[in-house]
């Protein structure tokens, strides 16, 4: 599960935001940020993997132009490499979701993809 932690944190580290594993955020964090879930697969199994990219804004353009980054970066999906083997993430139906949290300044964007672990 190492392997898989390092790949997510280092792939979803790489779009000049803070990254933490959903339920991690530290109490003195401030928007924006990265949260995103922790799965591992068994070897050529799949399951479900999210992130949110959470801004403070009452706009969306900044939160709309990093989910253009981030689409443009995963493509049809992202292979992210680690100790021996790989991390692969695929967009699914629906792939990003605009939300408002309980703090209507507070919006973010849930990704939905599938995750497949392909390392021992």
């Amino acid at each position: 599960m190492i392997n898989t932690a390092q790949a997510l944190y280092e792939f979803w580290s790489g779009f000049d935001l803070p990254a933490y594993t959903v339920g991690t955020v530290p109490d003195d964090a401030e928007i924006p940020y990265i949260t995103y879930s922790l799965t591992e697969t068994e070897p050529f199994e799949a399951a479900s993997h999210y992130a949110q990219v959470w801004y403070r804004s009452t706009s969306n353009l900044a939160l709309l132009q990093k989910v253009d980054e981030i689409i443009n970066a995963v493509g049809v999906g992202a292979k992210i490499e680690c100790d021996s083997g790989y991390v692969m993430l695929r967009p699914v139906t629906p792939f990003v979701q605009l939300m408002v949290d309980q703090d209507p300044a507070n919006r973010y964007a849930y990704f939905n993809f599938q995750i497949n672990c392909y390392h021992l």
